[in-house]
């Protein structure tokens, strides 16, 4: 697991928040996972697309962040797009940003219980990865139990994470989403696992 890693690699590893420059300098350093982090010249607000991966073909990732997130948000976007990095596999990608976004927007919008496209169920297992690093289930659960009632601004300032990803990650039908998007990533398309 990469949190065990960045624990035993990572200087007060155990601490929160945890750093996402520390975790991609894992990524390169123990996993071998060259990344190449760069803000493109095209704003956040107003876009559903924060951020995007390349796959190159001398083995390389690039990492392409839009301009004027805030600090939290940037976190979680660049700790998602690592972990695409970290789960990537041909067969998991949709090189085509446009059709992806497209897929992506499908998917959200039916009311269908049919797999979605192999990429869009590991971009939702992404986001989840991502929450997981910052501020493990383990730790939202002990939190959800002792904090009544929830202030969710407090919570995600205090693990850097975005108030929006926090409240959908601790609300009631989360678990659910979890093992469904798992399931039809991992058990659900052969070409996925």
């Amino acid at each position: 697991e990469i949190g065990e890693g960045y624990e035993l690699y990572v200087l007060n590893g155990k601490g929160f928040p945890r750093s996402v420059d520390d975790l991609a300098w894992v990524c390169e350093q123990y996993l071998a996972k060259t990344i190449v982090f760069e803000e493109v010249e095209f704003p956040a607000e107003g876009s559903s697309i924060k951020a995007a991966y390349w796959a190159m073909n001398d083995g390389t990732y690039r990492i392409g962040l839009t301009y004027g997130m805030d600090s939290d948000e940037l976190r979680f976007v660049l700790c998602k797009e690592i972990f695409h990095v970290l789960f990537d596999d041909e067969s998991r990608r949709n090189m085509d940003l446009s059709d992806h976004v497209s897929d992506y927007g499908l998917t959200l919008r039916s009311s269908e219980t049919e797999n979605p496209k192999c990429a869009v169920a590991w971009e939702t297992l992404a986001e989840i990865a991502a929450m997981e690093f910052l501020f493990p289930h383990a730790m939202r659960a002990k939190t959800l139990a002792e904090v009544n009632p929830m202030d969710y601004a407090r919570i995600a300032s205090l693990y850097g994470v975005p108030r929006p990803a926090l409240e959908q990650m601790c609300s009631a039908g989360f678990t659910p989403v979890f093992t469904d998007t798992y399931e039809k990533a991992d058990l659900g398309h052969e070409e996925c696992s």
